[in-house]
């Protein structure tokens, strides 16, 4: 990749700050918070909620929405692992133009209350925040394991398209934090191996794929995607979402209240 062809992708991409629709008066701040009326808020909403698929947990509702906006050093390894995948694509099926590019959710810690209101939205330094980290460094292969030590597909940096299945890896070390927080990232899946089964000592994908995909079946109940690689995947959106959507539901009779309250039949 030349010279001209990084600086035109730096200056294109979305998420970077080098492109002028991420200026804001001649700043850019590492997080924008999405208007509702922005495409990007109606979309990354509709893939959080259409990827809450767990029956058994509340359904919640999105609180706010930040783009993750990020230096070009930041994005350049990945635009350059994104060509490099998508040439490989080409060779394998001839006639793709896609890399396979995917929007994927990651759960993690957060320790601060990034997010939590219009005023917390600067990256905290302590480095027990994964969040905060993960956003001004984005993702490290060799952290796989700290904190959850069963690792399905080996040593590989973890996604889901499922959003409840990823708010189980979510927590909230604050306890004054009232919300959660996901991220939702860009990942270069490539030519993925489609596995049902456990393979905990992977290092890489097998010879000729990119990532691994874990099929719901044998041993998932919900799909995951592993990367072994740290340039295939960058933050994209701060997701905060918090108390379940309310369900209305029909008012009680009022010989029900009153025998609920008072314990006792009532005289007929």
């Amino acid at each position: 990749m030349n010279h001209t062809l990084r600086q035109e992708l730096i200056l294109c991409d979305p998420f970077s700050s080098a492109n002028p629709k991420n200026e804001r008066g001649g700043r850019w701040n590492r997080l924008h918070k999405l208007d509702t009326t922005d495409p990007d808020y109606g979309n990354v909403e509709r893939q959080f909620i259409d990827g809450w698929r767990h029956l058994h947990k509340a359904k919640p509702r999105v609180k706010a929405i930040f783009k993750v906006i990020s230096p070009p050093s930041f994005h350049m390894p990945y635009l350059q692992h994104r060509d490099r995948v998508l040439r490989d694509m080409r060779a394998l099926m001839h006639q793709t133009d896609s890399p396979n590019e995917q929007l994927l959710f990651h759960g993690t810690n957060r320790v601060c209350s990034l997010g939590e209101d219009n005023t917390s939205t600067h990256l905290c330094q302590l480095p027990e925040c994964h969040l905060c980290c993960i956003i001004r460094n984005s993702f490290d292969v060799k952290k796989c394991g700290t904190k959850n030590k069963f690792c399905r597909f080996g040593t590989g940096i973890y996604t889901t398209s499922v959003s409840s299945k990823a708010d189980d890896y979510t927590r909230n070390v604050n306890g004054n934090t009232a919300t959660r927080a996901l991220l939702l990232n860009r990942v270069i899946v490539g030519n993925p191996k489609m596995r049902t089964r456990n393979a905990v000592n992977l290092l890489s994908p097998p010879p000729g794929c990119h990532s691994v995909i874990g099929e719901p079946g044998a041993d998932l109940n919900y799909e995951e995607t592993v990367v072994y690689n740290n340039d295939a995947i960058r933050p994209a959106f701060l997701i905060i979402y918090g108390e379940e959507v309310e369900i209305s539901k029909p008012k009680p009779k009022l010989q029900t209240v009153i025998r609920t309250l008072f314990n006792t039949p009532l005289v007929t």
